[in-house]
């Protein structure tokens, strides 16, 4: 009756599938930036879902820069070689690289041969979960435990975090009030349980 649910089972092991198709569709396919904020044990992390291109991008630009200061008078082949040692942008787990590149001898992607319906009901019934393992946080913020630890000062402010484990998230960047630093008093004539 619940062997589905039982030790033997991956299931509770898996990221949310909503949260998954998310990152997927709209953050790495789509292009789009969603504030967010995960439960992730114990630790309340806020932040931009961003995508893994935006990630990869600018961890590539770091570490060519740090390559090329440690080069003396490099030619444009000693940079250009840098740049591509360092190009970390084809890595992308839900990106097809003819879509973002071409093919490599320059010409666009050979579109498949057409189906049937009945392979596309097919397919659409046997959906399955996107092949992302990571999600990509901009300017994250630890709210938990406090005081609030911010990351925006740093080379690269993208955070990159294993969907498996993540407890809970909720659409929504929370924002800190500084100025607030306690409760105000209840009124005097309440009585506090």
């Amino acid at each position: 009756m619940f062997n589905e649910f039982g030790s033997d089972s991956e299931f509770w092991q898996e990221p949310d599938f909503l949260l998954a198709d998310l990152v997927s569709g709209f953050v790495n396919k789509g292009g789009m930036e969603l504030g967010i904020t995960l439960f992730v044990k114990g630790l309340v992390l806020t932040g931009t879902l961003t995508s893994e291109q935006d990630y990869l991008k600018a961890i590539s630009a770091m570490f060519a820069a740090q390559a090329k200061k440690s080069l003396v008078n490099p030619s444009k082949q000693e940079i250009q070689n840098t740049e591509e040692v360092f190009d970390f942008t084809g890595l992308a787990e839900d990106v097809d690289v003819n879509e973002l590149y071409g093919n490599e001898d320059g010409h666009e992607p050979v579109k498949p041969p057409a189906r049937t319906e009945a392979e596309i009901e097919e397919d659409e019934d046997e959906r399955a979960m996107p092949n992302i393992r990571y999600l990509h946080l901009k300017d994250p913020v630890i709210i938990q435990p406090q005081p609030a630890v911010s990351f925006t000062h740093t080379q690269v402010s993208i955070l990159r975090v294993k969907l498996t484990t993540i407890d809970g998230w909720m659409v929504g960047k929370v924002t800190i009030d500084d100025d607030i630093t306690d409760f105000p008093p209840p009124p005097p004539n309440e009585i506090r349980h």
